[in-house]
This record gives structure tokens, sequence and C-alpha cells, in this order.
């Protein structure tokens, strides 16, 4: 509903120009959070529409509002912990015990937003979290999250999905400097290669989900630089990097070679300090397509120096391309978003079957959003459900066999082309970014 502060913005603007007016699930393309109700509606679809098929949840954090009126309406603790239990009550009703849900702390469930540091510092703040997500969190697990906000957990027979804290590794968050020995995120680094480690010699194969991605844009070098090396040294088992923060729908692509890091990092992009997520903004998201177009047309520089006569490294013979998947968000910044993944289940590939793919292997997502513009306007005394909508699928959009690494340098190679069917297949892949909220802005 308008408010006092809406009706006194109307008194500044001509008398033609509206005031914007969120509604009762959000305003798309307005700096708005999501209101509770959007996200027990969008938890009611999936209890519809998937429950009995799925086999795990992946829930990325920020479940508490941001930070970005905290000058009129400033955050408290109390609020923050307040709508996390709310959030957290809601999956427990949704899912539990039929579906495991894997949780990952997000920057905004922490106060203040984005600094956390180890027990010593923020014991407080990770035992509630070990208290409210302990059905979730194995028993031989609980210490360890207590101790830093991380843990793992094997969701089948042969997959292990393991949970970062990746506020260690934020360059926001002033409580932890860098990834060097004797911090928390040094640990924190530690204990992943050690999961990863077990995951392999257990013969099963593993995936990373976390909030903040790994970028330069978001972490500190000496952080970023050890995440793609033990992600190189472990691309054998681990096959997947799942993430959120960023509210778009993209991807990252590095390669793991020290020596060429750089080379796909090209340009940095900041931003302000007043709000980590201000990236709807027109002239941030142009600074933020042209980096990611400079990322992907850096893959053919790559390429060439693999296919040089110089020996790679000793210590990561395959130079893996790492990719790291970014889901968008059930935010109204564009239209709020739901991921379904498919994943390779077979354990016996032989001979016979010489097309399937190692177990664990994601083949492919089916992205699903919600007109709620439209809802809105179809409203019935107030009882109509929201349902979501297929936007796309990875095969149909993109014409990807699946997840793989090798797939998305086909995809990024194809894309960046200056031809005809790359200009288009860019255009659609923006498109997709923005949740198909952008469309005149970006053709």
């Amino acid at each position: 509903m308008p408010s006092l502060a809406a009706a006194k913005s109307h008194r500044k603007k001509p008398k033609n120009q509206k005031v914007l007016v969120g509604g009762r699930l959000g305003a798309p393309g307005e700096h708005c959070d999501a209101p509770i109700e959007l996200a027990e509606r969008t938890i009611d679809w999936l209890v519809r529409e998937w429950r009995d098929k799925l086999d795990f949840i992946v829930w990325t954090g920020d479940n508490s509002r941001h930070d970005w009126d905290k000058k009129d309406i400033p955050r408290t603790r109390k609020q923050v912990y307040k709508l996390n239990q709310h959030m957290t009550d809601v999956m427990i009703d949704a899912f539990w015990p039929t579906v495991p849900v894997v949780p990952a702390l997000g920057n905004n469930d922490v106060y203040p937003a984005n600094k956390i540091g180890d027990a010593k510092i923020d014991s407080s703040l990770l035992a509630f979290y070990e208290r409210l997500w302990r059905h979730w969190i194995p028993k031989e697990q609980r210490d360890t999250f207590k101790d830093g906000g991380y843990f793992s957990i094997q969701v089948a027979p042969n997959l292990r999905i393991i949970s970062l804290n990746t506020l260690f590794f934020s360059s926001r968050n002033k409580a932890v400097k860098h990834c060097k020995k004797g911090t928390p995120a040094h640990r924190h680094m530690e204990w992943l290669d050690n999961e990863l480690a077990e995951t392999r010699k257990e013969g099963s194969r593993a995936y990373i989900i976390g909030h903040v991605p790994p970028s330069t844009r978001d972490y500190r070098n000496t952080c970023l630089d050890e995440y793609l090396r033990i992600s190189s040294v472990y691309s054998d088992i681990l096959l997947g990097h799942f993430y959120g923060h960023l509210n778009m729908d993209h991807f990252l692509l590095y390669d793991g070679r020290p020596d060429l890091t750089e080379e796909l990092i090209v340009t940095n992009v900041t931003e302000s300090d007043e709000s980590d997520d201000m990236l709807h903004t027109n002239r941030n998201l142009d600074k933020y397509v042209n980096w990611l177009r400079d990322m992907y047309e850096s893959i053919e520089a790559i390429e060439s120096k693999k296919n040089s006569s110089e020996p790679p490294p000793a210590q990561d013979p395959q130079a893996p391309v790492v990719v790291v998947q970014i889901a968008p968000s059930v935010l109204p910044a564009f239209f709020p978003t739901v991921r379904i993944y498919r994943y390779e289940t077979s354990t016996n590939p032989n001979e016979d079957t010489p097309t399937t793919k190692p177990y664990g292997t994601p083949l492919g997502f089916d992205q699903y959003f919600a007109n709620i513009t439209r809802w809105e306007e179809a409203q019935e005394n107030g009882t109509t459900p929201l349902d979501y909508q297929l936007e796309y699928t990875t095969e149909d959009a993109y014409g990807l066999r699946d997840l793989t690494a090798e797939s998305y340098l086909e995809l990024v190679k194809s894309m960046v082309k200056t031809d005809k069917a790359g200009d288009k297949l860019w255009t659609t892949y923006i498109n997709n970014m923005f949740v198909q909220t952008m469309n005149d802005t970006y053709n």
C-alpha cells in the first residue's frame, strides 16, 4: 500500500507522474525486497508441483531483508534472526523429513550485514544457526558449523554437498582480512580441501554451494586464488559450483592455472559501500554485462595457450576450467525465479552405454519464473495461487548437452562470435539474465 513516504515523494513529482505502488508480492524493476508472502507462495508452488520429484534442495542464503533502507529503518539482530526463523519454519513444514534441504549463510543473514568472524568473535550467531538448521546439519558436522558456519552432507549414496561460509572470503567482511595462514578463511579452505580429499577417497562426487560467488568483484585475491586451486585439483570429483547473491541468471568461467587466472578476470567490477546488491541499476548492469563479455571472449586466448607446445604446470596437468553457476533469486528486482536441476544418477557406466556420464554430472536445468504483475491483476479476493512458468531449458535455449566445463566452453565460443547466430545467442542469454524484464534495454 502507498505509504506516507510515497505520498510525500509524490508531491515533489510532476502531476502526471504516478506514485509507484508495490503490490502484495513486490514491484518488478524496483529496489524492493521480497515480501514474506512472495516467499511463502513460492514454497507453496514447489510443494504442489515438485515435492514428490525432488532429491534435495539447495538453499543459498539471504533470508533476512537487506539494509538498503538502513538510514530510515535500520535492521536489528533480533529482526535478522526472526526472519530466518520464520523462513526455516516454512521450509521445515514444506519439506521435512521428505526432502533434504542444504542451507548456506547469506551476507544479509548476519548482523551487521557482511561481517562475521569465527566462534571466537561470533559464537552466539553461529550457535543460533546451528540450532536453527539442526534438522539438516549432520550430527558429526555440528561442531564444525558452530566454529565457522560451514558443513557437508551426503544427499545421495554417491553425492556430497559442501556448504561454504563464503563470507569468510568476501572482501566486504571486515572481520576477516585474507585467506593466509592463521585466519578463519584459511582454516575454511583447509577444511574444504580435506572434505574433497575424503570425497575422492570414498569414490563419491561433490557439489559446492554458497551465497557469494567467487570473483574479483567479491572475493579477496588470496581467497579467489585458493578457491580456484582447490577446484582445479579436485575437478575429477567436484562436478558443480552453485551460488546466488547477484540476483541475475548467469555463470562465471575461470581457468585453474595461476598464470592464466588473470586473463579470465580481465577487469574488476566494483560497487559502492552502500549496498552489494545495487546491480539492478542500468549503469552498473551495463558494466557487469561488459565484464562478463570480456571474460567469455578471453576463452579463445586460454584455449590457444592450452594447445601450445608449452607443458602444463606439474601440479595441475589437466588445467581444467571452473564453471560457477549463479542462479537468479526469489526477489522482485526482476521476476522471482526457481531453478530445477537434473543430474546423472546411473552408477554403472560401461562400454554398452558409452554416453553415460559420471554419477552426479549436472545434465541441465529448467528455469521457472513468476509474472507477479499479472498475478496482481488477476486477483480475486486474494485467493489465486501463485504459479511459476517455464522460462527456458538449457537444452532448448543454449543447446547444452550437459553442464560440464566442456559444454560451457563450446557455448561461450558460439556466444561471443560476431555473426548473426552469435548475436542471437548472446541476446537470448542477456534477456534470460534479467528474467525477460529488460528485453528492450539489451536488444
